[in-house]
């Protein structure tokens, strides 16, 4: 498969714009820090909006947390969509919410967007949890439920973010997929879905059947586990997910690189002993990832059988 190539590159007129909306921390590689680096190296011009300013994760213990005043945050979404070049816009990312109100302001971009430019696309990445529970408050993440999923085009939710925002308790991705022909979103990726593989993670990718729009067709994107993973993985997923599919304008192939990019920039980051994603280190894996992963249609056979490890840890020279 030939490589894709930079969105940027070769084109007339402005490059293309997507606004990233999202926590922004002052040390390290998770948010708006992940996901706007990774979006501006595949060449796409970025509008980055904080929703919450902090010194790093809170993975990494307790710190300042800032919040944008309610007002003036929404005014500052409106002067974004007031801007001259609104229209040119590609793209809307959104991921971690500082509160609930933010989802509102959002909201109306969207919409404001959608109509300067209904060929646009509205990614919603619901950061709200993992497998121990909720890590923002319940009126946040029904905020995200009722306002910003019914106007995604796709959305990436983690399988506990899944099924807390469709009330259900899947055990397969099965469940998933029959779970997600009900809910408001056309197209999704479910990532930590139930891997197949022993000692895997898995992508799961469900959209619109053509046979049948009533229908959802799922491809499941594997790759080996790593332990120790920083965090960041789901920010980088979506914005590498979403800068290929602006880009080839196909689900599977998007699926298949972001998992790829994502896996290799965590397995390399994990081998030199970095706690935080070395996103700039390794950049050149975003457009070009050399790991190959399992692809498969659930109920299906894979396409592919094998991956590439990560790279090794050089070992230590000795000097006796």
């Amino acid at each position: 498969m030939s490589q894709p190539t930079n969105p940027a590159q070769g084109k007339q007129g402005p490059k293309p714009i997507i606004i990233v909306i999202s926590s922004h921390v002052m040390a390290g590689s998770v948010g708006n820090r992940a996901a706007a680096f990774a979006l501006e190296r595949m060449g796409y011009q970025v509008w980055e909006v904080p929703t919450i300013m902090l010194p790093w994760h809170p993975g990494h213990g307790p710190s300042t947390r800032q919040i944008p005043d309610e007002d003036n945050f929404a005014q500052c979404l409106q002067d974004l969509a007031n801007h001259p070049d609104f229209a040119n816009v590609a793209a809307i990312l959104s991921g971690y919410l500082g509160q609930a109100s933010q989802a509102n302001a959002i909201a109306k971009l969207v919409d404001e967007l959608k109509s300067a430019n209904p060929e646009a696309l509205y990614l919603c990445d619901p950061v709200m949890g993992e497998a121990n529970g909720l890590y923002i408050p319940v009126e946040t993440a029904t905020a995200i439920r009722e306002q910003l999923l019914p106007r995604a085009d796709i959305a990436t939710p983690n399988r506990f973010e899944f099924a807390w925002l469709t009330n259900s308790e899947p055990t397969c991705n099965e469940d998933m997929m029959e779970t997600a022909s009900n809910w408001p979103v056309a197209k999704s990726v479910i990532t930590s879905a139930f891997p197949m593989l022993k000692n895997a993670i898995g992508n799961l990718l469900l959209t619109p059947s053509p046979n049948d729009r009533a229908e959802l067709d799922a491809l499941l994107c594997e790759h080996q586990s790593l332990p120790n993973t920083p965090h960041g993985t789901g920010d980088l997923f979506s914005a590498l997910f979403l800068g290929h599919l602006l880009n080839i304008k196909n689900e599977e192939q998007s699926l298949k690189l972001a998992s790829s990019g994502v896996f290799e920039v965590v397995a390399r980051t994990v081998n030199i002993g970095e706690k935080d994603l070395a996103l700039s280190t390794f950049q050149d894996r975003f457009m070009a990832p050399m790991a190959m992963v399992n692809l498969r249609k659930i109920g299906g056979k894979p396409k592919l059988a094998t991956f590439r490890k990560g790279p090794k840890r050089p070992r230590p020279t000795s000097s006796e």
